[in-house]
């Protein structure tokens, strides 16, 4: 997979900015808040229609603009986000196309598999098991078809079947009115839990030169006969008590939790060791390499894991963002493709 070019149009910092890319690593070099994680953000933007570092799309809008254009080119597609900001007169907030051809979200992701590393991303370690469940999903959708409609589907039936567990609490519904949406729950939730079971399996199979962790998948698998032990509760919530919408994974160094006793560095370098391992499973599903976007990684690494990181740099289209030069290996800066940013303009 390889990215030729993107252009963007009031997105975060950048008025306008087209820059073309080739098959050296390429390097973003400049200040705080000059707009190097934002041009990252704007990659993974076309990989997945999300971003990991705003709170509502609206944040992704140049401030004082209508609307941010996000459009890349790789070498079989065109790719092209749009956000308006929300009016009266705004006929939609996102719109997405391929080729010229608008999509929905669902069919748009995975027509530029990427992995994005944050230094922010630590939250995957020490935040929620929703955070968590987030940066799998994001993987995950993006190489295998079937688990995004298994996802899209699952989320409906979850949502239809917490309806009629309200209206059961307030006396308008029957319980035998969950069957329906408790059978697809359980149909969908089998291929969700199935395919998350396999990605951890695949995963802590892999050596792991950046340490000894171990992603312990915690699954809250869903049967008719579990939902059935929980009805009573699950009324008293009008809420669905278990399944892959409760799923969790646990962050390992030596058996000890890092999200309890882990320190920040160590919390750091397992989400780096993750994002790294979710790469090659992304690669084997797909049998080619996903773009790797970097920002920040090798401030906090020792001499022997910045030599890990650019082995795997290596490997496919790599992108980094850096404040300095000086924690890269010289060997590496001199093949790589060195980009300046200051203010939302490239200088040099």
């Amino acid at each position: 997979m390889f990215l030729k070019q993107i252009n963007l149009a009031n997105f975060r910092n950048y008025s306008s900015l087209e820059v073309s890319f080739d098959t050296r690593p390429t390097i973003l070099v400049g200040n705080n808040a000059a707009g190097k994680s934002n041009l990252l953000e704007a990659i993974y933007l076309l990989s997945t229609t999300k971003s990991l570092r705003a709170e509502t799309e609206e944040e992704l809008i140049k401030q004082g603009e209508e609307f941010a254009k996000v459009e890349g080119f790789t070498e079989d597609n065109g790719l092209l986000v749009i956000i308006n900001r929300p009016s009266k007169d705004v006929l939609f907030k996102k719109k997405v196309m391929v080729n010229g051809i608008g999509r929905r979200t669902v069919d748009f992701i995975g027509n530029l598999p990427a992995v994005i590393f944050y230094p922010s991303d630590i939250n995957m370690v020490t935040g929620s098991p929703s955070l968590r469940r987030w940066h799998l999903d994001l993987g995950l959708a993006q190489i295998d078809s079937s688990y995004k409609k298994a996802l899209t589907l699952y989320e409906q039936f979850l949502t239809a079947r917490n309806k009629v567990l309200k209206r059961i609490r307030e006396g308008y519904g029957k319980k035998d009115e969950l069957d329906y949406w408790t059978d697809g729950l359980v149909e969908q939730g089998k291929v969700i839990s199935g395919k998350r079971k396999d990605f951890f399996e695949y995963i802590n199979s892999l050596e792991e030169p950046l340490g000894k962790f171990k992603f312990e998948y915690r699954p809250r698998e869903v049967t008719v006969e579990k939902l059935m032990e929980t009805n009573g509760r699950e009324v008293a919530a009008a809420a669905t008590l278990i399944g892959p919408h409760r799923d969790d994974f646990a962050v390992l160094l030596e058996d000890r939790n890092l999200a309890h006793y882990g320190s920040r560095g160590e919390q750091r370098t397992a989400t780096l060791a993750f994002k790294l391992l979710q790469l090659e499973y992304m690669a084997k599903v797909l049998g080619k390499r996903p773009i790797l976007l970097l920002d920040d990684v090798f401030s906090e690494l020792d001499a022997p894991h910045r030599a890990h990181v650019v082995e795997i740099v290596s490997r496919q289209q790599t992108i980094i963002a850096a404040v300095e030069l000086e924690n890269i290996p010289k060997d590496f800066l001199d093949s790589a493709r060195i980009l300046r940013i200051e203010d939302g303009r490239i200088t040099s």
